[in-house]
């Protein structure tokens, strides 16, 4: 493994390491095995499917990533992604439909011509 490899894993067993001392420091009460640990979230309760579908596809958030994945990090919500691409499609075609209804125009001022006299 290369030493970038070495580094993303050592700060990945590190961070894992940090959210798991979190959490053991606390009262057996009062551990919820969710947080952050140096801004970044970690979820390490194991949750009813529902609740995991729901970091992953969530129509109601617009935000893009979201901290309720499992593990280390962000969760990917994939219905904010669809959301997000379709608009950018409507935008283009409503921006490719201008540009065509404007080329329509010009082309039928340009085929009018003048009467030609003699």
């Amino acid at each position: 493994m290369g030493k970038l490899t070495w580094f993303t894993a050592g700060v990945i067993a590190g961070l894992s390491a940090a959210a798991i001392g979190q959490e053991l420091a606390r009262h057996p009460n009062e551990r919820t095995w969710k947080g952050k640990v140096a801004g970044v979230p970690y979820n390490f309760h194991v949750a009813e499917w529902s609740e995991v579908a729901k970091g992953y596809w969530d129509p109601a958030n617009e935000k893009v990533l979201s901290s309720r994945g499992i593990g280390l990090g962000w969760g990917v919500n994939f219905a904010a992604v669809t959301q997000k691409a379709q608009g950018l499609v409507e935008n283009v075609q409503h921006m490719v439909q201008q540009a065509g209804d404007s080329a329509a125009q010009s082309n039928h001022h340009q085929q009018v011509s003048e009467p030609v006299e003699r």
